[in-house]
């Protein structure tokens, strides 16, 4: 299977029909497709491979100008660097195979024990309960299922004990280190557009940009992509601190064999995570109060917090001082401009392998919220929804308290669930108030949003707090 010519890529059409595509038919053809469809995870990886392989074909833009020009450029520069590059693509080529080492072996000859289960390329396979994979039945997985696991295996593997095969004649570790995507299970941003080929020239950024997310270091950000490389060493810090090297990574050392549920693997190269690096590209790093001590933290994913909480941390457009917190999106030459984005991650368990859970969530950016005030006043409303809830988790404490002095008093699961859950929903009351700031209008927008919010408090209340009985009617009263 060539993954640059063959299709592999779940992706949706125009007219809602699900297909493969290969990475020529969407460099080529991708004004035809509306999205990907795939998992939250998968498009992160597939979003790093096409914008690597688009500047690699592009060898920049180099300044805005370029960039104006991406759209018409990219279709032909891409559709000759693949066939240029068409064997470093191949997923079983015999010598170069496609984000694999071909040299790697098993720590014993004829040792099943040395080989693992492809389970380990699924993360929907993962278990949070007991270890990172359950190895249950093991999967024959098709060609298309190999090659996207493959690439979001080298994206977000996590840290831990590890299989040793032999790589350059010693063993590799046995303890792995995380891959580039996956610390603080950072949330990852894309642009969106109305077709796949477009949202890839979109979330291109020209070198001006790329040289200011690497602090100004020409000589360490551009570099080249991994199957450029005819052999991979260990050692190799022009693939593992640069821009094109970090896109698609080598974070595992994989072998895979044709038609086999079995596979080598082992630790690849280590990347270095943030702070000791700068930020993956498309996420943001805002300032936490850590013991009292500002602190430079990734924006990542939490188990209690949708991704509409922290908005104005991914955005950042309130913050002037780019030199102490850095947005997800770069991408400057869209300023003014309402925008759609796409935010995800990989929810894991700090320090740990286990995988919990999947977020994703697509948000329209109007005009008015990519301003200071915009976003500074969408911060503050989201702790005033912060504020509604810790009354009703004291209303609901006090409700218990009363009833039950000694017994369990703490806050519904529930009623948690159902709050933040139906603010979600009218989160578009919130989006006209940022619209309308400025404008006669605004005043009553925010009241429509405050009432909202109230309301789904009570309603979150009720859902926990009976008043069948005398007592309870008391509690619920006070």
């Amino acid at each position: 299977m060539n993954v640059a010519f063959d299709p592999w890529i779940p992706v949706m059409t125009m007219s809602g029909e699900s297909q493969l595509a290969s990475l020529y038919t969407i460099f080529t053809e991708g004004e035809g497709l509306a999205d990907l469809a795939v998992r939250p995870h998968e498009r992160v990886a597939l979003m790093r491979l096409f914008i690597c392989v688009a500047h690699a074909a592009l060898n920049g833009p180099q300044n805005y100008d370029e960039w104006c020009k991406v759209p018409e450029r990219l279709r032909e520069a891409a559709s000759e660097y693949l066939k240029a590059w068409k064997d470093s693509f191949e997923l079983f080529h015999p010598t170069k195979p496609w984000l694999q080492v071909a040299s790697l072996k098993p720590s014993k000859e004829n040792d099943e024990d040395s080989l693992t289960s492809v389970n380990k390329l699924d993360f929907s396979l993962a278990s949070s309960l007991f270890n990172h994979f359950q190895d249950t039945k093991e999967i024959v997985f098709t060609e298309s299922q190999l090659a996207i696991g493959l690439l979001t295996i080298q994206n977000f593997s996590t840290c831990g004990l590890i299989s040793q095969p032999i790589w350059e004649g010693t063993l590799t570790a046995k303890s792995a280190k995380d891959a580039p995507c996956i610390a603080s299970s950072m949330y990852h941003v894309f642009l969106l557009a109305d077709n796949l080929y477009t949202t890839i020239c979109e979330n291109i950024c020209d070198f001006n940009e790329l040289t200011f997310l690497y602090n100004n270091k020409k000589d360490l950000w551009l570099g080249r992509p991994v199957w450029e490389y005819e052999s991979i060493k260990k050692a190799n810090d022009s693939l593992t601190q640069t821009f094109l090297g970090r896109l698609v990574p080598l974070s595992r050392a994989v072998l895979l064999k044709k038609g086999s549920s079995r596979m080598l693997y082992g630790e690849g190269l280590r990347y270095k995570s943030f702070p000791e690096y700068t930020q993956e590209f498309n996420t943001s790093v805002t300032i936490r109060i850590v013991k009292k001590k500002e602190v430079r933290v990734l924006v990542g994913a939490k188990t209690w917090s949708r991704p509409w909480r922290q908005l104005d941390a991914i955005l950042q457009y309130n913050q002037q001082d780019r030199t102490i917190s850095q947005h997800a999106i770069p991408l400057n030459h869209l300023s003014g401009k309402p925008i759609d984005i796409w935010v995800g991650a990989l929810l894991r368990n700090p320090g740990k392998q286990d995988i919990l859970d999947t977020v994703e969530s697509r948000f329209h950016i109007p005009e008015q919220l990519r301003s200071a005030n915009g976003c500074a006043t969408y911060a503050h409303e989201v702790e005033e929804s912060e504020k509604i809830f810790n009354k009703l988790d004291k209303a609901i404490y006090f409700y218990k308290s009363l009833l039950d002095p000694v017994g369990n008093t703490s806050i519904g699961s529930s009623a948690l669930s159902y709050y933040w859950t139906s603010v979600e929903n009218n989160l578009l009351l919130l989006m006209a108030y940022i619209n309308a700031i400025d404008t006669d209008n605004a005043v009553q927008k925010k009241e429509t949003w405050h009432k909202m919010l109230f309301k789904s408090a009570c309603e979150a209340y009720q859902l926990v707090c009976n008043k069948d009985t005398p007592r309870q009617m008391m509690a619920f009263l006070k």
